[in-house]
This record gives structure tokens, sequence and C-alpha cells, in this order.
């Protein structure tokens, strides 16, 4: 009986052991990565509001072209680097009537102040390339039209976007975890009232 009794709980313990593996492994692809614009401001300095959206079916082509390395090498020419990848692509807009040009300071995970970054707008017809900058976890852009807006970063602010931990990533491991301490418990409270029966 107790021959089980180790037999069972090392299986919970691998199978624990292998959730919580899972769980840790980095995203592949980096996605969502831009949902909140910190501040925006119009051409006389007044303070505007800023919609963030997913980019509507009509502009799907021109997405997935500006995600080719090619195409991105091709549109930002001397200002690519080796490793520069788009990690999101958003439709941005601001109310009608507001002031062009736009800055917009957006907040983008795994950037710093000395990444390389670019921000590419899309006229309908071809990406072109916005005055950006890079900040604290942030990249602000001036943009003189709206529309989807694709935001590059380097290899290195990618690779920490990609490996910060997803909402609640870190609280279904700990679930599994107590619920696997508890499952543990109870098995050896088990066996032990039934050898004592």
């Amino acid at each position: 009986m107790m021959k089980k009794l180790i037999a069972l709980v090392c299986a919970a313990v691998m199978t624990v052991s292998s959730a919580v593996a899972v769980f840790a492994q980095p995203s592949v692809q980096v996605t969502g990565v831009v949902t909140k614009a910190q501040s925006a401001t119009d051409a006389s300095g007044n303070a505007v509001t800023v919609e963030i959206k997913a980019v509507s079916d009509e502009h799907k082509a021109a997405v997935e072209n500006i995600k080719k390395e090619e195409t991105l090498k091709e549109v930002l020419g001397a200002d690519f680097k080796e490793g520069m990848q788009v990690v999101d692509v958003k439709d941005i807009s601001v109310p009608d009537g507001t002031t062009f040009p736009v800055t917009i300071t957006f907040e983008v995970a795994g950037v710093t102040e000395g990444s390389s970054v670019a921000v590419l707008h899309y006229n309908g017809s071809a990406w072109e390339k916005v005055e950006a900058k890079a900040g604290a976890g942030t990249i602000t852009a001036t943009f003189t039209s709206l529309s989807p807006v694709a935001f590059v970063v380097d290899k290195d602010a990618a690779a920490k976007a990609s490996t910060s931990p997803k909402t609640g990533e870190t609280n279904v491991m700990m679930w599994t975890g107590i619920v696997a301490v508890i499952a543990v418990a109870g098995m050896a409270v088990t066996y032990k009232k039934r050898r004592e029966a």
C-alpha cells in the first residue's frame, strides 16, 4: 500500500511540474503589446482622447505584408536594425476636429530609452515612417493623420515583450501548486485512516 501511495505522490508531483513548465514557456509570437495611450496632445498642445482598436479586415493584407522582414527593411531603409520586428498593429483614432499633428505616447512592453524603435502609419496605399522616440516602457510618435499604425522594436525589446508574464499566468501557477499540495495532504490523511482502520 505504501508503494502505491509513493507512486501516486510522484505522479502528482510530475504532473504539477510539467504544468508549471508549460506555463513558464515564453510566448513565441508577440501580440497585444500596445493597449493604452499614456498621453496625447494636438497641434496646440491640448490633451486629446485616443482610441486604440484592432485593425479592420480591410487592412489585414497590409498588416500581414508589413510583418514580413523584407517589407520592413524596405520601408525603414537605413533605420532598420537586424532583429527588428513588428510587435503590434493597431487602428488608432482621435476625435473628429482634432488639429494635427498629434503627438501620442503609447505604453509598449519591453521598450527602454535605449531601444531602437520605429512607428509606421498606413496611408491607405503604403506604409510610411513617422517621427518616433523610445522611452521607459513607451514609444512617442507624432502623426499628421491616423489609421492603422505599426509598432516596430529591436530584438531585445521584442524578447522582453514576449517573455513578460501574461495576466493571470502567475495566479494559475500558484493555484496549481496549492491544489497539488492539498491533494497530496488529502492522500496522506486517507492512507493513514485506512491503516488505522
